[in-house]
């Protein structure tokens, strides 16, 4: 089984090629995912001056809160109601909820990351990102990316990675 998953990055630079260099570089040098391949979608890769830069930018950090809104759905669902119901979640499915959850509110990347601020790495726009993309938009974009893996083959290398890097 083939996972497929697709990421939006915003990177500051001054070209297509140079951002969607930065882009990789931090793709294959992350401990937090471990793709097979990963391809760049010129067609979702937009400059700031562009006008549809900003609709594509709405659009994937309201992904990113659909995400966060299911999650908390599901937490709800398996009797979550108040903070206070932290101390007893049970370990397993809904406490890795919670983890997902946290990962997105914290800035640490991963597969349920729609979009991605490589910069600020946030997964939100922060003032100083907003001011940026008023001051400067030609060094802004968005860069598309679609990422494949084997599920249950190379998720695996991420710890095995990290593990090297560690001896």
């Amino acid at each position: 089984m083939i996972l497929t998953v697709r990421h939006t990055f915003m990177v500051t630079g001054p070209d297509l090629d140079t951002c969607s260099q930065h882009v990789r570089f931090f793709l294959d040098t992350t401990q937090l995912v471990c793709y097979d391949s990963v391809e760049i979608d010129p067609e979702l890769s937009i400059r700031g001056t562009e006008p549809r830069f900003q609709q594509e930018l709405d659009l994937v950090l309201a992904e990113n809160q659909a995400i966060l809104t299911e999650l908390l759905g599901e937490l709800r669902q398996e009797g979550c109601r108040q903070l206070d119901d932290l101390i007893t979640l049970p370990q397993g499915s809904p406490s890795k909820l919670l983890h997902t959850m946290s990962h997105l509110l914290d800035g640490f990347f991963g597969i349920d990351s729609r979009f991605f601020d490589l910069d600020e790495d946030s997964h939100r726009l922060t003032a100083k990102r907003r001011q940026q993309i008023k001051d400067t938009p030609a060094q802004c974009w968005l860069i598309g990316i679609t990422a494949r893996s084997a599920y249950g083959q190379n998720f695996g290398q991420v710890f095995e990675k990290k593990s090297k890097q560690d001896n």
